[in-house]
């Protein structure tokens, strides 16, 4: 928060749309304590600092060594022996946010101490006692606990929120609401129905309320349970007799109530010994084909400790003695377990063995893709000690061994370097791999910079490798709460130019080269076939399918690895893409945005979200197009107005549209003064807010009736009410406000920031009452023809920005939004909500990027090492619930032979059989397009009838100079019928074919694209 208390609204946008107001408020008054700043350590406070509490405190009295630079990206070989890991990484930290106070505490953990803070995280720490003693304080005083690390592999988290933690929201979705068509009380069970256009999507168990019910009053403004009987039924759960309930008549609103919701946490001294939290028989399980891993790897963990209170020490890395002493500690301690009640210990049927020896032997390192994985997911718990979301019950523990090396027996001697950690786990071979690899990064937002981070910390290219990011966009102020490569003063500068530079400070021996170009067809020039060939593999950091869909294209084109990953506020997922091995993102594509009907838009809204996108709509038509015809226009008058006549002949609505914005705006554009500018916006207001309702409703009366004699209002359509302008009402006021003072900006004017002479003027302006219209488009036309323009100023275009707060765009939009709200009875909601959702602004958070790109980051390795398929994940991830899916990839779909194809209608036969997006068929050219269908012809016995280059056609047997083309050389083709020219770098052409069988029952068959090499 600022100094007055309010919260930066354009720093935490992105937060505050998967957040909230409420948890936003709570959360930036939180005092946290972080102990232990290794790899999970610094993650969960950079992630945390971003988020913006009110106070972080660090503890970290060891000083840094050069294994800490594995994972921890503040490190610097300066500090090394010299700074503790709190010292040296305190200024980063500090400069992530400056709303949020961040110190370093050094000496004792103490209850004096612990006292000042909310949440108390600790890392770093196996002494048993120790870790009981923090917790039993933190559960005395109402603190929230978290304990997590990392060991090797393996990690862990255990959160004790205490005996009572209430809960607000338990999964961060909007409440869900239809729209009632019927309820019956028959046999004393009041059954509700929904409108058949959407299910309601509630399910036993939760709770609704109701609004606008007719008749049936008894429901309006009460709270039920419900039981689920079908998409579109459910029944209410009362102690009530519902048939004294009054009949229902017709029309309501049914909305999911989010109720609160109370926690009870075991403490660790309890949860050690049986860690199944209350109420729960069973630990979290991220992988089911790891089915029981988790409790063997809890065992493991309290093996861990006691081994600790043996020695004061974690086994040795690589020490075969450690990991034997582990294991015998696990197995006895499980062989005693045995002989106790099974309601008070954990205990399983046998030990893993391996399992737990690969914990002890690479338990002292430490690297950054699961400091990453883990740092996100423990970030995100402390927020969740605002009441959001569900917190962790109460152990989660994972591990990715299968991403050690297949040979147990390679070299992991030390290299006396940052990236020892690494060679102890994975050995010489695989550093002297990565480091040598070749990669591209597209896109440095968000993902991009984890991704950055990640690679600097890995040693990714930084031998004879290298890796190339591309961003074409600038750094934004909203941008700095989770991109955290990026400070204030970088606003306005290349995204990928100062991510790059922030990574190679962290290690310098990185090599990056920055691009500032879109991975898009238009710069093949620079993305070519020797940029793609020269990769290993490719990194997606995107935050739109269309870009995904272009660089998976590429990559299935060149056969190149990519890995893929996305987020949307606390939930993230990623894709592992391989060569001729796994389905790639497009085989997989999610279905598109349900589009909202434009007579719901138009006439009848129903949800808020139908009038935004009405305001939306009608921001661009009267301040981005309304200008830009304005001004051409202006320009020229008489050939303008000729050129839309003709043009628009066939659509009169959007003619006489686009006339009556230019005869408003000729108007006060003459003028010249901000009188104008408000007179125009109140006459906006009386036209959209009453004149076109009244026109609605003298179209379609109140009693109304469709053919089948059922009321027109009825369902969605809700019958809408005309508003009387009102200077003194706020949103009207509003709406005039930043109307005018947009306008004020296209006319090349000042803002007005004084609300009372906005009001002096309004008191003039007469507004004229509604009358049906009559006027021909003709007499418009007319009227434009003969207007003089007289004002000099130049006219100014403009295109919506929803982060520019002095603009008056989001004012502009929410006010219109919610006043069209208020014409159809629908609730109104804050200028903010409005924002996120007219400005379709993806929620985005620290926590989750940081947790996927870690997930990433150790797929990755699995590939340098050359894994099998059935070691390497896909995920989904929602940390709200929260719930972890690892899952193998799934294999490429393959091509089928069909018996009936509905698309074309008839038989399809796959040639080559069984084929997948990763095949192609290569061509060496150069060809005819004769010799090309006679190759064809021979080798595959099929008849080529349409041949084509993107969506250039070079051959059509249909078209009648089909015989002609035959002649033409294949490239020489492409340049004279598709008028392009064929850069010197391009080697190849992708050619699509649609061709049939040769048989005496020929079929349609579908075939690979061709790679035609043109030399």
């Amino acid at each position: 928060m600022d100094e007055q208390g309010k919260i930066d609204e354009n720093l935490y946008s992105r937060m505050m749309g998967a957040y909230g107001v409420e948890a936003v408020g709570k959360l930036v008054k939180l005092r946290i304590f972080i102990s232990g700043l290794r790899g999970v350590g610094i993650e969960i406070a950079k992630n945390l600092i971003l988020s913006g509490p009110s106070v972080v405190c660090l503890h970290d009295d060891g000083l840094s060594q050069l294994t800490d630079m594995s994972c921890n990206f503040y490190l610097q070989k300066n500090h090394i022996g010299q700074q503790t890991r709190a010292e040296a990484c305190l200024s980063n930290l500090t400069e992530l946010n400056p709303y949020c106070k961040v110190y370093v505490h050094k000496g004792q953990i103490t209850p004096e101490l612990l006292n000042n803070f909310d949440v108390v995280v600790i890392t770093d720490e196996y002494r048993q006692d120790r870790l009981i003693e923090i917790n039993e304080y933190c559960r005395q005083n109402q603190k929230g606990f978290i304990y997590s690390g990392m060991l090797g592999l393996y990690g862990f988290t255990f959160v004790d929120f205490g005996e009572k933690h209430n809960i607000f929201d338990t999964n961060g979705e909007e409440p869900r609401n239809s729209i009632v068509v019927g309820v019956t009380t028959d046999n004393n069970d009041c059954i509700v129905t929904v409108h058949e256009d959407k299910r309601h999507g509630f399910q036993t168990g939760d709770y609704v309320t109701f609004r606008e019910v007719q008749g049936m009053i008894e429901l309006n403004d009460q709270v039920f349970k419900i039981e689920e009987r079908s998409p579109f039924t459910f029944k209410l759960i009362t102690d009530k007799d519902v048939t004294q309930f009054s009949r229902y008549i017709r029309e309501g609103i049914v909305e999911q109530v989010k109720m609160p919701v109370t926690m009870q946490f075991k403490s660790l001294k309890d949860s050690l010994q049986h860690p199944y939290a209350l109420n729960k028989n069973e630990l979290d399980n991220c992988d089911w084909e790891k089915f029981g891993r988790p409790e063997q790897l809890h065992l493991a963990f309290v093996g861990l400790l006691e081994f600790f209170k043996q020695t004061g020490n974690l086994p040795q890395l690589n020490s075969e003695n450690d990991a034997q002493k582990l294991f015998q500690i696990v197995k006895d301690s499980n062989d005693k377990n045995k002989q106790m009640d099974v309601e008070q210990v954990l205990r399983v049927e046998e030990i893993e063995e391996s399992l737990i020896k690969n914990v002890a032997l690479y338990s002292r390192a430490q690297i950054s893709p699961l400091a990453s994985f883990w740092g996100g997911i423990v970030a995100q718990e402390i927020v969740k000690f605002t009441g959001k979301y569900t917190p962790l019950r109460q152990w989660l523990h994972y591990e990715c061994f299968e991403a050690l090396p297949e040979d147990q027996n390679v070299n992991r001697s030390p290299l006396n370097s940052q990236y020892d950690d690494y060679v102890s786990i994975f050995g010489r071979d695989y550093f002297q791999k990565i480091a040598q690899a070749k990669t591209f990064l597209v896109g440095a937002g968000a993902l991009g910079c984890e991704y950055l981070k990640m690679f600097a910390l890995m040693g990714l290219g930084v031998e004879n490798g290298g890796i190339t990011v591309t961003d074409d966009d600038q750094i934004e102020m909203s941008n700095l709460n989770r991109q955290f490569l990026f400070r204030k003063d970088n606003i306005g500068q290349s995204k990928s130019e100062c991510a790059g530079n922030a990574a190679k400070k962290m290690n310098p021996s990185l090599n990056v080269k920055a691009l500032k170009e879109r991975v898009a067809p238009e710069n093949e020039r620079i993305f070519n076939d020797q940029f793609w060939e020269s990769l290993d593999f490719i990194v997606n950091a995107v935050d739109n399918v269309k870009a995904r869909l272009f660089v998976d294209g590429r990559c299935v084109w060149y056969g190149r690895p990519l890995f893929e990953s996305g987020t949307l506020g606390t939930k993230c997922n990623s894709q592992v893409v391989l060569p001729r091995l796994t389905q790639s993102y497009g085989d997989s594509v999610d279905p598109p945005e349900e589009s909202i009907p434009l007579c719901t838009l138009k006439n009848f809204p129903y949800q808020i979200e139908h009038t935004i996108q009405w305001a939306r709509d009608y921001f661009e038509g009267v301040f981005v197009e309304g200008p830009n015809d304005c001004a051409k226009f202006v320009e020229n008058q008489k050939g303008y107005l000729e050129k839309i006549t003709k043009e628009l002949k066939n659509k009169p609505g959007m003619l006489r549209g686009k006339l009556e914005i230019i005869q408003k705006l000729v108007q006060a554009y003459n003028q010249n003064s901000y009188e104008s500018c408000v007179e125009l916006a109140m006459h906006m207001f009386q036209e959209i807010f009453h004149n076109q309702i009244q026109q609605l409703l003298y179209s379609f009366p109140l009693d109304h009736k469709t053919e089948s004699g059922q009321p027109f209002w009825s369902g969605p359509k809700r019958p809408p009410q005309p508003a009387v302008f009102d200077i003194n009402d706020e949103t009207h006021f509003m709406f005039v406000q930043a109307t005018a003072n947009i306008y004020a900006h296209i006319f090349g004017l000042k803002y007005c920031e004084d609300k009372d002479y906005i009001r002096k003027i309004s008191q003039v302006v007469k507004l004229e009452e509604f009358k049906p219209k009559k006027l021909l488009q003709s007499q418009m036309i007319k009227e434009l023809s003969n207007t003089k323009i007289v004002a000099k100023n130049h006219m100014n275009t403009i295109e919506f920005e929803k982060d520019d707060p002095t603009n008056w765009h989001i004012d502009q939009v929410s006010a219109v939004s919610n006043l069209r709200a208020r014409n159809y009875k629908i609730k109104e909601i804050s200028k903010f909500k409005v924002k996120i959702i007219a400005g379709k602004i993806i929620p985005a958070l620290a926590t989750t990027t940081a947790m996927i790109v870690g997930a990433v980051g150790i797929e990755i390795i699995k590939h340098i090492l050359q894994k099998p398929l059935n070691k390497m994940k896909n995920a989904f991830m929602n940390l709200a619930l929260p719930l972890w899916i690892f899952s193998e990839p799934d294999p490429p779909i393959k091509a089928k032979d069909k018996e009936y194809d509905p698309i074309l209608m008839g038989k399809v036969k796959a040639i080559p059989p069984g084929f997948t997006t990763w095949d192609k068929l290569f061509v060496k050219g150069p060809m005819t397009i004769d010799q090309l269908k006679k190759y064809f012809n021979e080798k595959y016995q099929v008849e080529i009838s349409i041949m084509s280059v993107g969506k250039v056609c070079l051959y059509n047997s249909y078209q009648s100079d089909s015989a002609q083309r035959l002649k033409m050389d294949v490239t020489e083709a492409v340049v004279k019928i598709g008028g392009i020219k064929i850069p010197d770098y391009k080697k190849f052409l992708e050619l699509e074919i649609c061709a049939e069988t040769i048989s005496d029952e020929p079929c349609d068959v579908i075939m690979p694209t061709i790679k035609y090499a043109m030399k």
